[in-house]
């Protein structure tokens, strides 16, 4: 995930909790992620690698009965009226398609949380009719990572250019990230918010820090229905979305 500056830090969970790691303000961050995984200064792939293996392990996700949870709770919330319209999608932090450091444990979670981002877009677009400006932002990501995402029909953008894009139209879809880069892209509420919850962040952040940050989760908690996102592994775990409720809800 990124940090201030492209940076990017992880966050571990420690005895069933979140722990906040700050990530480096030197140049050489990307050498001190405790993921191990770095920008990849010699990818082999191509995009038609990318993609094959993309498809493999979607369809194959797609049989689990986590694809199935995740459909459920998208018909769940979708069902509720006045929501309002989504006309632009923002991922961030996926993960590079290919690690320098040749993890399929990362790979497959770059993949897995990237079908997932996009089978959300596709629920919403079927829903409304409507096309949906889809963007992906991550700082590792290789030239023929962003050549995929294009082929994914995902715009790559640089960071920190997909914050300022997240406006109350908006689904943010951010797993695993630390939190001054939530509240960087929680400037504006989205409408729609997947990523860790209110009650995760109390379980670490100070209590003298609580009021200011995290003001954007109490915000949504408040004006949003929340539904857990079902585990799967490393990839999604303690995982929410947040759906702002319509007019006549609230």
């Amino acid at each position: 995930m990124a940090g201030q500056n492209g940076e990017w830090a992880q966050v571990k969970r420690k005895g069933g909790r979140l722990r906040n790691i700050v990530a480096s303000t030197t140049n050489d961050a990307a050498d001190s992620l405790t993921d191990g995984v770095r920008p990849n200064p010699n990818p082999e792939l191509s995009v038609d690698d990318l993609w094959r293996y993309h498809e493999t392990v979607t369809k194959d996700w797609q049989l689990t009965e986590w694809w199935e949870q995740v459909r459920q709770v998208l018909e769940s919330a979708s069902s509720k009226p006045g929501h309002p319209a989504i006309t632009k999608a923002v991922c961030l932090g996926p993960g590079p398609y290919e690690p320098s450091n040749g993890s399929s444990k990362a790979r497959r979670t770059a993949h897995l949380q990237t079908a997932a981002f996009c089978y959300i877009v596709d629920h919403l677009k079927s829903q409304s009719g409507q096309d949906i400006q889809c963007v992906v932002q991550e700082p590792r990501f290789t030239q023929t990572d962003k050549d995929f995402c294009t082929k994914l029909g995902l715009d790559p953008v640089e960071s920190p250019g997909g914050f300022s894009l997240v406006d109350e139209s908006t689904l943010l879809f951010g797993i695993h990230m630390e939190l001054e880069i939530y509240n960087q892209a929680l400037a504006k509420l989205p409408a729609i918010y997947v990523g860790a919850s209110l009650e995760e962040w109390e379980k670490v952040v100070d209590h003298r820090s609580k009021t200011d940050g995290l003001a954007a989760y109490v915000k949504m908690e408040e004006t949003c229905d929340k539904y857990a996102f079902p585990d799967l592994d490393y990839m999604f775990s303690s995982t929410v979305m947040y759906w702002r409720r319509g007019e006549a809800s609230t």
